[in-house]
Order: structure tokens, then C-alpha cells, then sequence
């Protein structure tokens, strides 16, 4: 069987307007459901996954995707030498948060990490820390200079 990868046009797809409802079924109900009890370290991956498919060269453009996904507003609160940290709210989060007694954005911080990870070149990492009573998400990502990416003789990324 011919494995196929499907790449949605954004252009296509931002303009259409649906109801939160069948977006918060899939993520909050059929995805635990699917995945089992490690779903959040799953949907880490399948983040990073996402991003690779969807990569994004500014933070712009990572804060930009956010939107048109529907993920939230992503803003950046500080940019350090090897640190940064984001804060992500929006309607669909606050409302999570009311209905809901365990919610993750392991799919947000892995997509996140991965994102900075090919900007930077260094391997990083990025742990949430959910504020509930401010309705909000914070990211916090971290990277070592030491642990530099370069890219392989095959084009393939490796680590130092």
C-alpha cells in the first residue's frame, strides 16, 4: 500500500468557519480515546510531527499558524540566550478549562519545538505550564548551543 501524505492548503482552508464543538470532539475526546492513557507524549510527537509538514521560517509565522489552526493566540514574553518563553490563550482555551478537569498542549509544545528546533539548529525541548485561573498556557523552550543539529551528506538532520 502506497503510504500518501496530505498537506492542507491553508489559503484553501482559513476562511471556512466551523463550529469549535467538532474540533474539541476530535482533540479532547476521540484522541485520548485512540491514543490511551500516553496521549499527551503521542501528541509531543505528533506536534513535531506537524511542524516538519508545516514549517515556518519567523515567529511571525509560528504565531500566524496558530491562529489559522485555531490554536490560539501565541505571543512571545521573552527571548533569552537559550530560553524562550510564550504564552498562549484564546476562547476555545478559556472554555476548555471550564469544562474540562485534565486537558494537555503536549500538540502545541511539541509542534512549537520542533519549529524552533529547525530554526535554531539545536535540539529543544518545550514543557507547558497551565495557568487555569488566567486562562492561559505558558511555553517554556529550552535549547544547549551544545547540542547543535547539522545536516548530513543525504540532506537528513543530525545530531552533533
Amino acid at each position: 500500500m502506497n503510504k500518501q501524505t496530505v498537506v492542507l492548503n491553508t489559503d484553501e482552508l482559513e476562511h471556512i468557519q466551523l463550529p469549535a464543538f467538532g474540533f474539541e470532539l476530535l482533540r479532547e475526546v476521540l484522541i485520548p480515546d485512540l491514543l490511551g492513557q500516553d496521549f499527551p507524549q503521542m501528541l509531543y510527537w505528533a506536534g513535531k510531527g506537524l511542524a516538519r509538514k508545516y514549517p515556518v521560517t519567523s515567529l511571525d509565522e509560528l504565531t500566524n499558524f496558530f491562529e489559522v489552526a485555531g490554536w490560539g493566540n501565541l505571543v512571545l514574553l521573552h527571548n533569552k540566550k537559550n530560553e524562550m518563553e510564550f504564552e498562549l490563550s484564546g476562547d476555545l482555551i478559556s472554555i476548555r478549562f471550564k469544562k474540562a478537569n485534565e486537558f494537555t498542549f503536549q500538540l502545541e509544545a511539541g509542534f512549537i519545538a520542533e519549529q524552533l528546533q529547525m530554526m535554531n539548529n539545536h535540539i529543544t525541548e518545550t514543557y507547558e505550564q497551565v495557568k487555569k485561573r488566567a486562562n492561559k498556557v505558558v511555553f517554556t523552550v529550552k535549547w544547549d548551543h551544545k547540542d547543535a543539529i547539522e545536516e548530513s551528506p543525504l540532506g537528513k538532520r543530525s545530531q552533533r
